[in-house]
């Protein structure tokens, strides 16, 4: 069976054509747990419908405690051989769960597949492997994998012993995974788990991270992971919204980015791949520096005084990972990036700033 776990927080438009889209699909060897997440518009109702109308929905309600505790509660409570990730605004193909459930994926630990991007009043925007990287999917992407074309052919791919060790290298370092095919390895949709795997190893997401959980769940997981099916098929259909806030000023990014660097690094040494990820983990330690940069201390959004943000950028110039990560700037990266860090290196701030202002618009209109 497979357990399909929508968290449910104030989704009332989307939530129908969420949960009607699984129970839609070809193969009825499913479960939908449903995760109210202290939703406070219409989204509590139309899951107690759904709850009551079909015994393979199941309706868990707490209080508002985020994404990841759902996710968690979710976890728990499943009861299939499969995890399915969905969110409420979001919907599958008809053939998604059949696919899962397929007899060649039978002794296989991790299914990725592709997705679809739709603006939320459903029209098309663009296909795609990979959303968002190290910030909110529903938003323009700061990545340039996900501006990918979508794969012409089908074919699937199989990974296993030490070819994990490239699909855990593009968690931190996105990609392309095979000639003109990009995956995602940061989000927790569009994708199957081993409910054995989470058990045996506790994984779960970590509800200190607000922006890069995903990415955490998803290392542990592949590093416990002993195979891999790509198949380059859209069964998943990612909702963009137009008035998302995911960039407006966030004051505790770098806060945020300082707990998610010392995890992975935390969980890369404990699994025995650091030395073999460095250089990876690195690069992703500036990306997220970078992050930091353009969409909290400089962002145009934000309220804080120059000497404020001078401040933070010497408090990150501290932080053990960023001063080790600055040294290997040269080679790792994009030439825009290695330009804004290597400002950021020479405490050029006012330079550093004017850079990060520059970029922020410019993926802004992107």
């Amino acid at each position: 069976m497979i357990s399909v776990i929508i968290p449910v927080y104030n989704a009332e438009p989307y939530l129908d054509r969420c949960i009607n889209s699984v129970l839609a699909s070809s193969y009825s060897g499913f479960e939908i747990i449903l995760v109210n997440d202290g939703s406070a518009d219409g989204s509590p109702e139309i899951c107690r419908k759904y709850a009551r109308t079909d015994s393979r929905v199941r309706l868990f309600t707490q209080e508002n405690l985020g994404v990841s505790s759902a996710r968690n509660r979710g976890l728990k409570e499943a009861r299939g051989e499969w995890i399915v990730f969905l969110d409420a605004d979001d919907y599958i193909s008809e053939d998604f769960l059949k696919l899962v459930a397929g007899e060649e994926y039978s002794q296989t630990d991790l299914l990725l597949f592709h997705f679809a991007l739709q603006a939320s009043a459903c029209a098309p925007v663009s296909e795609t492997g990979c959303p968002a990287a190290g910030s909110d999917r529903k938003t323009a992407s700061d990545n340039p994998s996900c501006h990918a074309p979508a794969p012409a052919a089908e074919k699937t791919y199989f990974y296993q012993d030490r070819d994990m060790l490239r699909l855990i290298r593009r968690i931190l370092v996105p990609g392309p995974l095979e000639e003109n095919l990009w995956a995602d390895f940061r989000t927790p949709c569009a994708r199957a788990y081993r409910k054995t795997i989470i058990e045996d190893c506790s994984l779960g997401f970590s509800p200190d991270i607000r922006i890069g959980e995903d990415l955490l769940f998803n290392l542990e997981y592949q590093l416990r992971a002993g195979s891999c099916a790509y198949i380059p098929r859209t069964v998943y259909y990612y909702t963009i919204h137009a008035d998302s806030s995911s960039h407006d000023f966030n004051p505790g990014l770098h806060e945020n980015h300082t707990r998610l660097l010392t995890a992975v690094r935390e969980t890369l040494t404990e699994n025995g791949m650091f030395s073999s990820l460095e250089e990876d983990f690195y690069s992703y330690a500036l990306e997220n520096l970078t992050y930091v940069l353009i969409r909290e201390i400089f962002s145009p959004l934000s309220p804080r005084k120059y000497r404020e943000n001078r401040r933070l950028c010497r408090e990150m110039q501290q932080f053990g990972i960023y001063r080790t990560a600055l040294g290997y700037n040269r080679r790792c990266g994009i030439l825009p990036r290695k330009i804004l860090v290597y400002a950021f290196r020479r405490k050029c701030y006012p330079l550093t700033a004017l850079i990060s202002r520059i970029s922020y618009l410019y993926l802004q209109r992107r």
